[in-house]
């Protein structure tokens, strides 16, 4: 009988297991699917005694600075710390009880079953109204939520999970879609309504997949004339005979580094990078002098203009999408999975940058009401 236990049939598993030796498990993460090297993983592990066992990644360097995401529920994620990490390569854990089970992650996992705890608090708000956009490949429903006024025609597109493992953004949308339904009255949902499409890859979200790298090419490479995936193709279908006003698509970065550790935008061409300037200058004054340790900041000085590094222009991404509808403010929101050195990310300060994320969006919003 083995006495551990490594699993990833649950909701965003990915992991493979290379060897089990004693109290030393060997793996690396599952890169089905991907044309390229990737670094998202996710497991459970029971131990069926006390011990203490070792993690070791057999693929390069892909646990964070503060040790693996770790959870007993699935549900509620938190750091294991950076106490546990041998290197960024392998991770300990004490198992204390027999028959311990534990999930591990690569960062902070954001599942369709939390998207449905979050759309509970608000469902019976009378500003909301959930739909299906689509069916996916896998037969899974793919959720449209819309909030705010349908009677005026101006609209804004969110869009978040082209890559299935960017997660941290999906905590960020909590928090920014929050704000707004939280309001006794809300200026942004009463002359706006919002579109917001949680998961445009939700097989490969469901299934733990990278996302990132998709052959033959991922879903934010999809904005094609013809589409490979049914998401994407209906994103095209229902965004096109809106007049939309703002358009913005959440990824998470590369894994860890640089400006990877903090928020940023990569932004298109003038004038739309005029406009996206005017919401990056009032995140900024919303954040910058923000006191407490776990407050995440943003500074404009980490975004990337169109034509630099990766941010090029190809004609084939949803915010290229965007652009071609014509939206006044069109960007891509960076959001890391771990943060920087001073600033750990966790469920809870993610939301909260998300609210203030939608106070700045609401700054700029209500100038557009006196144009």
């Amino acid at each position: 009988m083995d006495n551990i236990i490594i699993d990833c049939r649950h909701a965003g598993g990915n992991i493979k297991v290379t060897t089990v030796d004693g109290n030393r498990v060997r793996l690396e993460q599952d890169l089905r699917d991907t044309s390229k090297w990737w670094f998202y993983w996710n497991f459970s592990a029971r131990s069926r005694q006390s011990q203490t066992v070792v993690f070791e990644f057999t693929n390069k360097e892909v646990v964070g600075p503060w040790g693996p995401a770790i959870s007993r529920d699935g549900v509620n994620w938190d750091w294991l710390g950076s106490d546990s990490l041998i290197s960024r390569e392998s991770f300990s854990y004490d198992f204390r009880e027999e028959d311990e089970k534990i999930f591990f992650s690569f960062s902070m996992p954001y599942q369709l079953h939390h998207f449905e705890s979050f759309y509970s608090r608000f469902e019976s708000h009378p500003q909301v109204r959930r739909k299906v956009l689509t069916i996916s490949e896998q037969l899974r429903p793919v959720p449209l939520l819309l909030a705010g006024n349908g009677a005026h025609d101006r609209h804004i597109v969110f869009t978040c999970r082209h890559h299935a493992c960017e997660s941290t953004p999906s905590y960020l949308l909590e928090g920014l879609l929050g704000y707004y339904l939280e309001q006794p009255k809300s200026t942004v949902l009463d002359n706006y309504l919002i579109h917001y499409v949680p998961f445009v890859d939700i097989d490969g979200v469901e299934n733990g997949d990278q996302g990132k790298n998709r052959a033959p090419h991922d879903h934010n490479r999809d904005y094609i004339d013809s589409p490979i995936y049914r998401s994407t193709a209906a994103i095209v279908n229902y965004v096109e005979p809106l007049r939309l006003l703002v358009g913005i698509d959440f990824h998470g970065p590369n894994k860890w580094g640089g400006r990877n550790d903090v928020p940023f935008f990569a932004k298109c061409y003038p004038p739309i990078k005029e406009e996206t300037d005017i919401l990056c200058e009032q995140l900024k004054i919303l954040t910058m002098n923000l006191s407490h340790a776990d407050d995440i900041v943003y500074d404009p000085i980490h975004d990337v203009e169109m034509g630099v590094a990766f941010n090029q222009p190809h004609g084939r991404s949803c915010s290229a999408f965007f652009e071609r509808q014509q939206a006044k403010l069109v960007s891509i929101v960076e959001f890391p999975y771990f943060g920087t050195h001073h600033t750990a990310f966790t469920q809870q300060n993610c939301r909260k940058f998300g609210a203030r994320f939608a106070q700045a969006l609401e700054s700029y919003l209500i100038l557009q009401l006196d144009q």
